[in-house]
């Protein structure tokens, strides 16, 4: 009987710890980055994409209105603790705000010395020098004083002061106090601490707050930043027989004619799941703008929703895992397989309706 009480302990010790261990891990078999969730086992066909879109293009201006940027309500919630920004696109690691802050620094477009250089002595000039490492010399003379009568003046002398009795005065080098009296020693001075540390506490915040306003006036503005890349997932739903373009990410870039580099730098990536619920949190703050009928803006959520943007197709899914430039050489080939691509995805759509 007692080994009986005891199998059935053991029994429900260990239903209890695989209860726990189901709760840790997520073995739903959906992505947990998708809006809309979708079962593994529903799945028939899927490709990643990732698409650039130039928010200064024609068709995505109304994401980019005065105003009303996407960039500037992705900065502002960012800065307001109610977005996550990560470092890389895969997402690995949170970035805080200010390294978020510097990543959108306006680089300094001035001459930069090498480290070579600067070993080299090079930047180390001392003020004032001749350029060949040594100061300059003043080559003028220094002019002396005249008497009048074309001789230099004789150097003054110095005399005693007199004491009225033909002596010189002596200087008094002690003080006495009255007789039979010492003089009194000074008290010393009491030093609060507390006032003292109040101070520096006062200083260092003024000085931060100097410095995040001499970083936030050195920042690009929301309507510079006008690429993204959206990395999405091409699936077709066997159980609805429909296909679904899955948002997984959209990373916000730096222009490449805005950076001294020359190249598209990124600045941060964000979930879209994140996007899409701070977007739908206030559905008339943030637009997609209608510029046909201002009473019908659309939120920016539904306008990702009803694909009201258009991102060229820069890299599919592949094994090298690069991109189109990289494995085609030029940006016109590239350009000509990303349409090649579109078509291909549109026609295997169309076959796909008849599975």
């Amino acid at each position: 009987m007692k080994r009986f009480k005891n199998l059935l302990g053991c029994v429900a010790l260990a239903t209890v710890s695989m209860a726990a261990v189901a709760q840790e891990k997520d073995n739903r078999g959906v992505n947990p980055l998708s809006v809309r969730e979708i079962n593994d086992a529903d799945v028939m066909m899927k490709r990643t994409l990732w698409r650039r879109v130039d928010l200064k293009e024609k068709q995505n201006q109304p994401m980019f209105a005065k105003g009303n940027e996407i960039t500037k309500y992705i900065m502002d919630a960012v800065k307001a603790g109610l977005l996550d920004a990560y470092t890389d696109m895969d997402m690995t690691k949170k970035m805080n705000m200010d390294d978020f802050v510097k990543k959108l620094q306006i680089p300094n477009q001035g001459q930069v010395l090498t480290e070579e250089e600067k070993k080299a002595g090079f930047g180390t000039e001392p003020a004032g020098g001749d350029g060949w490492g040594d100061t300059k010399k003043d080559t003028k003379p220094t002019p002396k004083a005249d008497d009048g009568w074309g001789a230099p003046a004789p150097a003054k002398e110095t005399q005693p002061v007199d004491d009225g009795w033909g002596a010189p005065t002596k200087k008094k080098t002690t003080t006495k106090g009255k007789k039979g009296q010492a003089v009194a020693k000074a008290a010393p001075v009491k030093v609060d601490s507390t006032e003292i540390k109040k101070k520096m506490a006062e200083e260092a915040a003024a000085k931060a707050a100097a410095d995040a306003q001499a970083l936030a006036e050195n920042m690009y503005f929301p309507d510079q930043l006008s690429i993204l890349e959206v990395k999405e997932d091409w699936i077709f739903d066997r159980k609805r027989s429909r296909l679904y373009y899955d948002i997984q990410t959209i990373t916000m870039f730096i222009p490449a004619d805005l950076h001294p580099a020359g190249l598209e730098m990124p600045v941060a990536t964000f979930k879209y799941k994140d996007l899409d619920k701070l977007f739908r949190s206030d559905p008339k703050k943030f637009i997609w703008f209608n510029e046909y009928n201002t009473a019908q803006h659309k939120n920016l959520a539904d306008a990702f929703d009803l694909r009201l943007f258009h991102g060229r197709i820069t890299k599919t899914s592949n094994p090298m895992d690069r991109d189109l430039i990289s494995i085609y050489g030029n940006e016109k080939d590239a350009l000509w397989k990303s349409v090649q691509t579109e078509n291909e995805l549109m026609e295997l759509e169309h076959g796909l309706w008849e599975y």
